[in-house]
């Protein structure tokens, strides 16, 4: 089967659906078909399936003035404050016009290169975020009419908070293109029954459409190993949290509340706009540490050989998963996740995992410590086996309708 997978985002972009659709498909692609790759992501290494569209150089300089702007350099004031005020102009443009999403350009490009693109393919298959890969399928399978299959990560027309543009302007707009992209699929993902369910009656989708893929990871017996060997008796318990945080869709001020008397360190591999989020909050500095993000492999290694256990913060909706979840739990570590919702779709994935503790606002600290020394005692446990059945690549490829 010939397979076309539309994605702005791809490895080796740092994101969640990058490291989801580099590892579909490289199932596809050891399952036997042939697939091939349009994204936005540049790829600094050669692939005849990845197709890059775009200018590096306009987004080298968009990543620049987001580095500069949060720079600190008493000898470079002006200049600072020069890039801090290109970044106010940008993110207000982007805020005011910017549609479907912050890629238009990149939609553009695809538009602008649809005739060369001479792939042939049986099946194409879009991955959201951001909702601009759906519209380039779309303009890409306009004269093929071939089967095509979206991928939804986050709600677009749905998502009540952080908008993907300007509302006021084109709430109209995006329900229309939403509504008549679900009309033309052949076949929706979406990756837990709450986004589904949300969809479904909005837009009223055919139900047999629907397929869902929850989020995925790798099992990797390597990490697994660190992860049963260490050092669960030393204090003070490290938890780490690896991410950002998004005001109105996940913020901390409950979770902080609730470690407040705690203590336990915290070890944040964050953003600094989310540091801001947190340092915001009444909390003891001395017992928060602050990092830059790290890669997933970086990452992945920190979790297992340096903390105790993992933190996870709901959303305020339940029409968005943190995908981060499932490479948390996939370390074997015990995971800590704080819902903010009675209907947080996490709550379904922990009756799954021994690993992973629900706490809210009503649990208290004394509890958590006695579900965390339990886990540290019986870390070996950890269900392989349920973990690469349902939260695998395999899981997903298996399910595609692409036959």
């Amino acid at each position: 089967m010939n397979i076309l997978i539309v994605s702005h985002q791809f490895y080796p972009l740092n994101s969640p659906r990058a490291f989801r659709w580099k590892s579909i498909y490289d199932d596809l692609k050891n399952k036997g078909h042939t697939v091939k790759i349009i994204t936005g992501t540049f790829q600094e290494k050669s692939n005849d399936d990845i197709f890059f569209i775009g200018n590096q150089k306009s987004k080298t300089f968009i990543n620049n003035v987001r580095t500069r702007s949060n720079q600190v350099d008493s000898n470079k004031m002006f200049i600072n404050f020069i890039y801090l005020i290109l970044k106010k102009v940008y993110r207000l443009f982007y805020k005011t016009f910017a549609w479907p999403d912050y890629s238009m350009f990149w939609l553009y490009s695809v538009w602008k290169n649809r005739k060369h693109i001479d792939y042939q393919y049986d099946v194409i298959i879009s991955v959201s975020l951001p909702f601009s890969s759906h519209l380039a399928a779309y303009i890409l399978n306009k004269k093929n009419q071939k089967k095509w299959i979206m991928d939804i990560g986050d709600p677009f027309s749905l998502k009540e908070n952080a908008y993907e543009n300007n509302k006021y302007l084109y709430k109209y707009l995006n329900f229309y293109i939403e509504k008549k992209f679900y009309n033309i699929a052949h076949q929706i993902i979406f990756t837990h029954k709450e986004s589904s369910d949300s969809h479904i009656k909005y837009f009223k989708i055919n139900k047999e459409k629907i397929y869902i893929g929850s989020p995925i990871s790798t099992f990797n017996d390597e990490l697994f190993e660190a992860s049963k060997s260490y050092k669960y008796n030393t204090l003070p318990i490290k938890l780490g949290y690896f991410g950002v945080l998004t005001k109105g869709v996940r913020s901390p001020e409950n979770t902080l509340k609730f470690f407040k008397n705690s203590d336990f360190e915290f070890n944040w591999y964050t953003n600094p706009d989310s540091k801001l989020m947190v340092t915001q909050n009444k909390i003891n500095l001395d017992n928060h540490k602050f990092f830059d993000m790290v890669s997933r492999d970086e990452a992945l290694d920190k979790m297992t050989s340096s903390l105790h256990c993992l933190l996870s913060i709901g959303n305020l909706n339940p029409g968005q998963l943190p995908s981060k979840i499932i490479e948390y739990i996939s370390t074997g570590k015990p995971v800590i996740h704080f819902a903010e919702i009675d209907d947080d779709p996490v709550i379904q994935i922990s009756k799954q995992f021994n690993n992973l503790i629900i706490v809210n606002t009503e649990s208290n600290l004394p509890e958590l410590k006695d579900k965390l020394n339990k886990i540290f005692l019986n870390i070996d446990t950890f269900n392989k086996e349920t973990f690469i059945k349902n939260y695998s690549a395999g899981a997903i490829t298996s399910n595609l309708d692409i036959l």
